[in-house]
């Protein structure tokens, strides 16, 4: 039988138990635990949870940021053969409710007393719920909650090794491992059940293309409710990595500086800022800073076909690049930790000439695609499997086709099982041959490389019946460090027009070198000069776009997207709908003089 998870990391924990497994900040510094010490939190929390009367099969919620606690809890959920839900911290209280009682979840952890008063809040409307459990410390007179450091004391107390082995060992790979729900773009969040074969599927996958080794270490701080980073937690426990956290999102560059991650999991809009800040940097500098970095960026364009395809550069191209990357790409990578491996970006797509920008620069950032009901990664792109605008070639246990009206379509062992208690709703994902809809749709190559285009619900047709994938249109336009997003509107339209969200460090910038008077960035997006400026540069952009896919007007937002405003889920994808809804009014009058 194969081994799960949990038996991974039981197993690590017996054969090499003083390897470092964790890094994590106590005290404002960081510290690094061994396996061995990981292992017997999961332990404690495992048997204290026996202790308060958990079933095999039950399901448990997590509702917390990305932090070690979470990880304990995830896996001594999992080691006892049941299963975890998850929640965004970030979720109303509504939603909160629906996946509490929507997964049957009997106990659930949270991070914090602000969380746990909304969980309170809804609990008596979730019968199946029995127990709270608080990561931090808090006083509570409710009699169903209890801290983390309560529960684990009950296990140490009650400590219960032999059942934990048993529930571990029975576990089969049929069995669910969790359910993860959905942040969605649109409609209530639905919970894909991932089984221990396509957790391990995708691991064992993985590790056969190298893209993880047991010397690599990373960082984790996208959402551990979301499948991307949960891939990256087990991937860390698989292979015997080292898994760190960061303190939160805020301090992500300080972080990179204190780990020096060898593999950085990202979304576009993570490496879309670290390039502004690069390009703002430059922009803004001494001149002769200015033409060395573009004299850089060159050499490193020129290199990149023999450095993607692994073969010699001739002698010219190779000292220049040699000379680039100490005299410039060294410093830069150093803003990363300065022994960066692979960089990944996915959840959404990243601008092609930001990869090659990156990639340039000797940056190694790659893209990937899946889905949750893949367990995220289905294709990926690393090594000699890359090529700028392709999101890579699929894992060796999937298979990628395309279906007649464009439509990506995968199939393998790593394919979610369905949806939980939605039955109806998994035939529309899983056809009668087992091939998955993504709702995405793609082209692949002769070589076998898989490109994205962009989402089949997101196609644009104008009045003048011209079929557009704004993918392509909103990765041109935020590859200019000055545009942050773009959301394409003109459905039964003559022309397109969009919505703009200008960067705040760049544009502020800007404002202060051409003396524009302003009181804060929303005073900024409404200036008349600021307007012009982005015209100017949407004009450049257009000529790179196909005459009926330009953006003939536009609006800019008077504030960034956030997941707090609403036009964005946890994992930074815009939430177009959601944005097209509240800008409609101002969309629909810049039609009215036509």
């Amino acid at each position: 039988m194969e081994e799960n998870i949990a038996q991974s990391l039981y197993n690590r924990a017996q054969s090499h138990p003083d390897e470092p497994a964790l890094m994590f900040k106590e005290e404002g510094k960081y510290v690094t635990k061994s396996v061995s010490w990981f292992w017997n939190r999961v332990e404690k929390i495992a048997s204290g949870l026996l202790y308060l009367g958990i079933q095999e099969t039950d399901k448990v919620a997590i509702m917390s940021d990305t932090r070690v606690e979470w990880t304990f809890a995830d896996l001594a959920v999992i080691s006892l053969r049941c299963v975890t839900s998850t929640i965004y911290p970030s979720l109303l209280e509504k939603d909160i409710k629906f996946i509490l009682d929507n997964s049957d979840s009997r106990f659930v952890f949270v991070e914090n007393a602000s969380l746990l008063k909304h969980v309170l809040a809804v609990s008596k409307d979730v019968p199946k719920l029995v127990k709270i459990i608080v990561f931090e410390n808090t006083v509570s007179d409710h009699d169903n909650v209890l801290t983390l450091d309560q529960l684990e004391k009950l296990g140490a107390e009650h400590v219960n090794r032999d059942e934990i082995k048993r529930r571990m060992d029975a576990i089969t790979m049929d069995d669910v491992a969790t359910i993860i729900y959905t942040s969605g773009t649109t409609g209530p969040p639905k919970g894909a059940e991932i089984i221990h074969r396509n957790i391990i599927t995708n691991l064992k996958d993985l590790l056969s293309l190298s893209f993880n080794l047991p010397e690599d270490i990373t960082l984790g701080y996208l959402p551990l409710a979301h499948a991307y980073e949960r891939i990256n937690q087990f991937g860390a426990i698989y292979t015997h990595m080292i898994y760190a956290y960061a303190e939160n999102l805020d301090s992500v560059a300080k972080n990179i500086g204190e780990v020096r991650p060898t593999i950085l999991p990202g979304v576009p809009r993570v490496y879309e800022k670290i390039y502004a800040r690069i390009i703002n940097q430059i922009e803004n500098g001494p001149k002769i800073k200015k033409i060395l970095f573009q004299w850089a960026l060159k050499t490193g364009k020129a290199s990149l076909p023999y450095r993607l395809e692994q073969k010699p550069m001739p002698l010219g191209i190779r000292l220049k690049y040699t000379l680039a990357k100490v005299l410039v790409f060294h410093k830069i990578s150093g803003k990363l930790g300065g022994r960066l491996r692979i960089g990944i970006t996915a959840a959404a797509p990243l601008s092609p000439a930001i990869i090659e920008f990156f990639n340039a620069l000797g940056i190694p950032i790659y893209e990937g695609y899946g889905m949750t009901e893949t367990f995220a990664p289905a294709v990926v792109s690393y090594g000699k499997n890359f090529k700028i605008g392709y999101v890579g070639k699929p894992l060796p246990s999937m298979q990628v086709k395309i279906a007649d009206d464009g439509e990506i379509l995968m199939k393998g062992p790593a394919v979610f099982k369905g949806y939980y208690k939605k039955p109806e709703g998994t035939p529309a994902m899983i056809d009668e041959e087992g091939w998955l809809h993504s709702g995405d749709l793609g082209d692949i190559d002769k070589d076998g490389f898989v490109r994205v285009t962009g989402r089949k619900k997101d196609l644009i047709i104008t009045a003048g019946g011209k079929n557009i994938t704004p993918q392509n249109i909103e990765n041109i336009f935020t590859s200019d460090p000055y545009i942050s997003q773009c959301v394409p509107y003109g459905d039964n339209r003559k022309y397109l027009t969009a919505v703009l969200v200008v960067n705040e460090q760049e544009i502020t910038a800007w404002a202060k070198q051409n003396n524009i008077a302003f009181q804060g960035y929303k005073d900024l997006t409404g200036n008349a000069r600021v307007y012009a400026f982005i015209k100017q540069k949407a004009g450049k952009l257009n000529e790179r776009l196909a005459s009926f896919e330009t953006i003939k007007k536009f609006i800019i937002s008077d504030h960034d997207f956030t997941l707090e405003s609403g036009e964005l889920t946890p994992t930074m994808k815009v939430k177009k709908n959601k944005v097209i809804e509240k800008f409609k009014s101002q969309l629909d009058a810049l039609y009215e003089k036509d």
